[in-house]
């Protein structure tokens, strides 16, 4: 099964720092996956996600609580889901959170990546 074109656009702008722009590109899609309840959280567990950082990379409040609704809604999606690999995206999140003071930091020396899981 292919990736979704809008899926892909928003990967690559969240692992770009463009994490606005990323969440843009899954509001999009959120029509095409209302019939899949794993993809619907995935999306907008990742659009959350997205809208965090960039709140914390703009400096604007809410950033840490977008983060944490986020990583609830993929906190108990498999860890390969629609072709994303979660496990090392939650892994993530959670390290921002537990320490948000230095998330600033992190997102510019170290930013956060979704990573696509290889297709058989």
């Amino acid at each position: 099964m292919p990736y979704h074109p809008a899926l892909l656009r928003s990967i690559k702008e969240f692992n770009s720092g463009r994490y606005f722009e990323a969440h843009e590109h899954l509001e999009e899609a959120l029509d095409d996956v209302e019939e899949n309840a794993d993809a619907w959280e995935l999306y907008v567990g990742l659009i959350q996600i997205a809208v965090g950082y960039h709140k914390c990379a703009s400096g604007y409040p809410g950033g840490e609580k977008m983060l944490g609704l986020g990583l609830e809604k993929v906190a108990s999606l498999p860890d390969v889901c629609a072709g994303v690999r979660l496990e090392e995206l939650r892994q993530r999140v959670r390290l921002d959170l537990a320490e948000s003071d230095s998330i600033q930091e992190r997102l510019t020396t170290k930013p956060p990546r979704i990573m696509l899981a290889p297709r058989i």
